[in-house]
């Protein structure tokens, strides 16, 4: 977009010294038909003119269409983030109940039983495709070390949910015994605890840009505005001030919707013994 910018300033500038040159020529060598001169620079301004206007208004179409693009991109990953942290919260409950059948079974010396995990890791989502329209340079940098952290996620989400399943497999084959499938069992419940460290700090990163993206897309791009000023390819002096209000806010509707819903979970269950 600067090229083309560039391009048109120089064919401005370009046109301007023609002109002039061909008044001084005119001037020095010619001056006999004044008429014909009039006319000919007339017709070659209005054209120039016309030019001029149709590039310029090219320009800022495509300016507004890119600041459009950027705009929705930024309600598309504010949606995307949201599923994000509802996938991630998800995986830390997992990762709980796990931990309380362990705690029940096999650190109970008493316990001659073994106990099968019906529930697996859920892979998270990736923002590969939506980062390529954004404009904002600080949260584009942002939100790609979100995304690789997130892939890297992913592969140990792999990882552990296959070595969880050829130990379940081979319990139910008997082709190990429970003494075996406790210890592969152990190791298993050592590596959940550490990527429960990793969802948790994915989930800290993950509303700091999710706060940042509700700041950014409170800045609708209205045409007279944009206009005017230039979209905002930096954070900017007050945006930390600004954020760390907006992520007060977040995480005060989420403590609110988590009171909601274990409220709603107790009522029913009430409803349900008070049935039987």
């Amino acid at each position: 977009m600067r090229e083309r910018v560039s391009a048109i300033l120089f064919l401005v500038i370009l046109a301007f010294v023609a002109v002039f040159c061909w008044q001084v020529f005119n001037k020095l060598f010619i001056q006999t038909n004044t008429q014909f001169f009039n006319s000919a620079v007339a017709a070659f301004f209005g054209a120039f003119l016309a030019f001029l206007f149709i590039r310029v208004g090219e320009f800022f179409k495509s300016y507004s269409d890119r600041i459009n693009k950027g705009h929705n991109a930024l309600i598309k990953v504010e949606h995307l983030l949201n599923s994000l942290l509802d996938e991630l919260d998800g995986n830390v409950y997992v990762i709980e109940t796990f931990e309380g059948l362990y705690d029940k079974s096999v650190k109970n010396q008493q316990q001659s039983r073994v106990f099968v995990w019906a529930n697996r890791l859920t892979p998270v989502k990736i923002l590969d495709d939506l980062l390529i329209d954004l404009l904002n340079i600080d949260l584009i940098n942002e939100l790609f070390m979100l995304n690789v952290r997130l892939r890297k996620l992913n592969d140990t989400i792999e990882t552990i949910n296959g070595a969880y399943k050829e130990s379940k497999d081979l319990l139910i084959s008997k082709t190990i015994d429970p003494e075996n499938y406790k210890e592969n069992l152990s190791r298993i419940h050592e590596s959940l605890l550490n990527v429960k460290k990793f969802f948790l700090a994915s989930i800290t990163e993950t509303l700091q840009a999710l706060s940042a993206i509700r700041v950014l897309a409170k800045n609708q791009p209205l045409i007279g505005y944009l206009i005017k000023r230039l979209p905002s390819y930096k954070y900017g002096r007050t945006f930390k001030a600004k954020r760390e209000n907006e992520l007060k806010i977040l995480i005060q509707e989420l403590n609110q919707i988590k009171k909601d819903g274990k409220s709603r979970i107790d009522t029913i269950l009430e409803g349900d013994k008070s049935g039987k």
